[in-house]
């Protein structure tokens, strides 16, 4: 009996504390005023849907209703966490997009230095198209981005089409039905530039970072690539230098004569 009527004073108290009528509420749950005020009375109990009808209404766990607990973390965008899809369950994303509730099924983090906000998501690169700066197994961060003619050019964008997901960086094309995709590996081939019609885009994403648990080897071709350049450079600048230091010792010699 203390129990009910512990339960029945929470949810007095969640209605009170956002103003709610006894009759807004009973709306909600599909019952009469009378039936939902016996609840609120502890004359009646509380059926486990209702609970987590009112758990959703309040954006509080469950469990708080039951117990009274205050120390559990709602998972949600609101307490901090971004739900994560992973690279196995991007096909079930785009079949179900954009039911929010399909996001339940999702594992849930909390990033430091990032501050949710509404759409937030992060999703699992499998493909190579950003090697070297995304890795297969990297998590992106991504955000909407809700005016696609002021993303910025060269910007790393996830693009939500109705078939597919591609990360790739964004170019500017004077095109305005068109938006244009480019790979940063230089071996993707004709994927290399991607022409995406606005009309199969069903939501562009502005990656604003990512988690990795890959280092680059020192094998690494690009790596090697860059070292060579800056050798050659520098091999470059020492010839030039080498010649400067003559044509000075010419000029100091001609000063003395």
């Amino acid at each position: 009996m203390k129990t009910r009527e512990a339960i029945g004073k929470r949810i007095k108290e969640l209605r009170k504390s956002r103003k709610f009528s006894q009759s807004f509420i009973a709306q909600k749950l599909f019952i009469s005023q009378a039936a939902y005020s016996l609840i609120e009375n502890s004359q009646n109990g509380i059926v486990a849907e209702h609970i987590i009808k009112l758990s959703k209404l309040y954006g509080i766990p469950a469990d708080y209703i039951l117990t009274g607990n205050k120390h559990l973390v709602e998972i949600s965008n609101s307490s901090g966490f971004i739900p994560l899809v992973r690279a196995e369950a991007q096909a079930g994303f785009l079949k179900n997009y954009p039911d929010k509730e399909n996001h339940q099924e999702y594992d849930w983090y909390r990033i430091p230095g990032f501050e949710p906000i509404e759409g937030q998501k992060l999703f699992e690169v499998d493909g190579k198209s950003m090697l070297p700066t995304i890795i297969p197994g990297d998590i992106v961060i991504c955000e909407p981005q809700k005016e696609i003619d002021n993303t910025l050019e060269g910007s790393v964008v996830l693009a939500v089409l109705t078939d597919r997901i591609l990360i790739k960086r964004f170019r500017v094309n004077p095109d305005p039905d068109v938006i244009l995709l480019e790979s940063d590996n230089p071996e993707d081939g004709e994927l290399q530039e991607q022409n995406i019609s606005r009309k199969e885009l069903r939501e562009l994403m502005l990656v604003k970072g990512k988690i990795s648990s890959v280092l680059l080897a020192p094998d690494n071709k690009d790596f090697k690539g860059r070292i060579k350049s800056l050798e050659e450079v520098v091999d470059h600048l020492k010839q030039e230098l080498a010649v400067m230091n003559q044509q000075i010792n010419s000029l100091l010699k001609g000063g003395d004569a």
